[in-house]
């Protein structure tokens, strides 16, 4: 369903992402891993046309979009969650989330974006309880759930999400993954997660890559990284069992 196919970035001289080969299918969750600064925003932000792929491209289906506007990408179904939530505190609940159907919004599917956010208040019932107060007076884990539900008001069929867990309490951060992972079964959606809580990630993820400087070093079956011990110290560089308990 997306593919890259040896996409280099730069950002100014320094070459961030180098040769990076990778693919989502239909339906699929693939978690993407990695310390700070091996990539992972970056690559993200590839995708969504922010950032200048030099060379390799990123085919959506059949079609070559590295070259399309991030609007156009919209439009077609790949959909970003930033990191840090990126919703707006001064507006409302039900202002953020009308906001993520800008690129579909006319005149004549006004009633196709009421059944939307009727779709999303029955996701997320707390949503429609605060749907008139203050984006900004949420909980942190709330905030993030606004901004999931936000994505999907544009109706996507990839979404990309960037550190969910980050700025969560812990005992918030479980939910937030089962929230991600009911999307991904109850909707049918690919997800691209990019996650440095490797342990939560790889419970609910199909597939895995990790990434280290700009380069894809390991990819694989997620049980199969969860469980290996060689390459969540070689390619991760911490023992998950320690570091996320069950």
């Amino acid at each position: 369903m997306l593919l890259l196919k040896g996409v280099d970035v730069f950002i100014g001289k320094l070459h961030i992402l180098k040769k990076i080969s990778l693919h989502i299918g239909e339906g699929e969750l693939v978690t993407l891993l990695g310390a700070n600064g091996a990539g992972k925003t970056t690559l993200l932000k590839s995708l969504m046309g922010l950032l200048k792929v030099a060379n390799g491209e990123i085919l959506y289906g059949r079609q070559p979009i590295h070259t399309l506007p991030t609007e156009e990408r919209v439009k077609l179904g790949l959909v970003l969650v930033p990191e840090g939530k990126g919703i707006f505190k001064p507006l409302t609940v039900e202002e953020n989330l009308l906001l993520g159907a800008y690129v579909r919004y006319s005149f004549f599917r006004r009633n196709e974006i009421k059944q939307s956010l009727e779709e999303v208040y029955e996701l997320f019932p707390f949503l429609k309880e605060k749907r008139k107060q203050l984006a900004g007076t949420l909980s942190g884990g709330q905030q993030q759930i606004l901004a999931i539900a936000r994505a999907l008001m544009a109706r996507p069929k990839i979404l990309l999400l960037d550190e969910p867990s980050m700025g969560i309490a812990p005992n918030l951060v479980k939910e937030i993954f089962l929230y991600i992972k009911n999307l991904k079964e109850t909707k049918g959606l690919s997800v691209l997660l990019v996650e440095q809580n490797a342990k939560s990630a790889l419970k609910i993820a199909d597939r895995a890559y990790v990434l280290e400087t700009g380069k894809i070093i390991y990819e694989g079956d997620a049980e199969l990284v969860a469980n290996n011990p060689e390459v969540q110290r070689a390619y991760l560089g911490r023992d998950l069992d320690r570091e996320f308990p069950a």
